[in-house]
């Protein structure tokens, strides 16, 4: 927009415009999932600007992020690009390539230049690392010490475990923990999940199968693994926390919500827009909804002879009983009144009934409807009074320590699979 004025400002001048330098232009190939990579931009903007060794080279990231330029976080990347590099800029997306054109003062170009340099580099410091992690606690191939693999959900990292880890510690589990990208494509991080945790294991030569409990997200990574073609007949048990086996209605708001908050945080000279597009926005969530492709292939699967599956839902919502009898009915009404309206109100919401089912006391955890966590196969479905947060009393709710609602069962249902011999126990 602030282009287009700009060009509607600069129309029919009543005096011979005096032209300014000529713009740089620079042309960077997109990679296969059609996003730019940051460093190479930066090298190539270095170059063209003049910025040259040692100077250019120090600007270049060691390392880098990938960001979409399609879509809605494409206009997300192009709108913390023209907050860094400046209002002269202009991009056109092309097939297999993104070309810039940046004007302005030949002198003030290099500072521009500088400054986004380094916010890629605060948003690779910002950056999570990937994979897997051992606490001190982990023992390969102790049988008194049997491993716990923890693996997060959606908007959140192990930390989110922080209240469940020493419970799991205290009575005598070792922990590792697997942090991955939570916002992109499920095709993407499964598999990256199935190769980390064959190389983890082929690293540490731990022979030992392990437990794994997964919060949201989590267990539709884990699944792909065990239920997957390249199962290495490793894990004693699945404990799954609030799965979304059958998506989540409320996903599709994820994306937006990302994207809002990604346009706040567009000037942070930290980079944090920049770190969160590199992680994606909203990709995930489209596989999380109802379904989607993803879910479709993941339903087809089964789970493995000799694996139990503990599945501990929650039903604490958002909206009491009255209240989603209020809103259906509400709906209801809308609906009849006014086929136009009613239909702005089915893109907007999508499917009231399954969303409802998600906030609802009794029916939801406020984020996965219990229905949605159940799966054909599993060994036991527990559902208790807790939200999807509660259930692991994740920190961005619960800073401080307290009771972990879903331990005395995960407890339990480690006890019948993988035994362990809690510290200071007598032989």
């Amino acid at each position: 927009m602030g282009l287009i004025l700009l060009l509607a400002g600069l129309s029919a001048p009543p005096t011979p415009v005096v032209e300014g330098p000529e713009p740089i232009r620079v042309v960077v190939p997109l990679n296969q999932e059609g996003e730019v990579d940051v460093a190479e931009l930066v090298a190539v903007l270095a170059r063209e600007s003049g910025l040259t060794s040692p100077d250019g080279e120090n600007l270049i990231p060691s390392r880098t992020i990938t960001l979409p330029v399609t879509g809605l976080p494409g206009a997300l990347t192009r709108t913390v690009l023209e907050e860094t590099l400046g209002p002269g800029l202009r991009l056109e997306v092309r097939e297999k390539t993104l070309e810039l054109a940046l004007s302005g003062p030949p002198d003030k170009l290099p500072d521009r230049i500088r400054a986004f340099a380094s916010r890629a580099r605060s948003a690779l410091d910002r950056r999570q690392r990937h994979g897997f992690f051992v606490r001190p606690s982990y023992a390969p191939n102790d049988p008194g010490r049997p491993t716990v693999c923890l693996v997060h959900g959606i908007n959140s990292s192990s930390g989110s475990f922080v209240h469940l880890i020493p419970e799991l510690e205290q009575a005598g589990y070792g922990v590792v923990v697997y942090d991955y990208p939570f916002n992109r494509d499920l095709d993407e991080t499964a598999p990256a999940f199935v190769d980390h945790w064959l190389a983890f294991r082929q690293r540490t030569g731990d022979a030992r199968p392990w437990a794994v409990l997964c919060h949201s997200m989590g267990a539709l990574l884990a699944r792909t693994y065990v239920e997957g073609p390249r199962y290495r007949g490793d894990v004693a048990a699945m404990i799954l926390i609030g799965p979304p086996n059958r998506g989540s209605a409320i996903a599709r708001a994820q994306g937006v919500i990302q994207w809002i908050e990604g346009l706040n945080t567009a000037q942070d000279p930290r980079g944090r827009a920049l770190a969160e597009l590199g992680d994606g926005i909203g990709e995930a969530a489209e596989d999380l909804s109802p379904g989607s492709a993803f879910l479709d292939r993941l339903s087809r699967s089964r789970p493995p002879a000799g694996v139990p599956y503990f599945i501990l839902a929650g039903d604490v919502g958002f909206l009491s009983r009255e209240t989603r009898a209020r809103i259906e009915a509400q709906y209801r009404l809308l609906r009849r009144r006014a086929g136009l309206l009613g239909g702005l109100a089915d893109a907007a919401i999508g499917d009231l009934p399954a969303v409802l089912e998600v906030l609802a006391d009794g029916t939801g955890d406020g984020a996965v409807a219990v229905s949605s966590t159940q799966l054909d196969g599993a060994d036991e479905h527990v559902v208790i009074h807790a939200n999807h947060v509660e259930l692991i009393r994740g920190p961005l709710f619960f800073p401080e320590p307290g009771p972990v609602a879903c331990a005395p069962i995960v407890l339990r249902w480690l006890g019948q699979t993988l035994p362990a011999t809690p510290p200071g126990a007598s032989d």
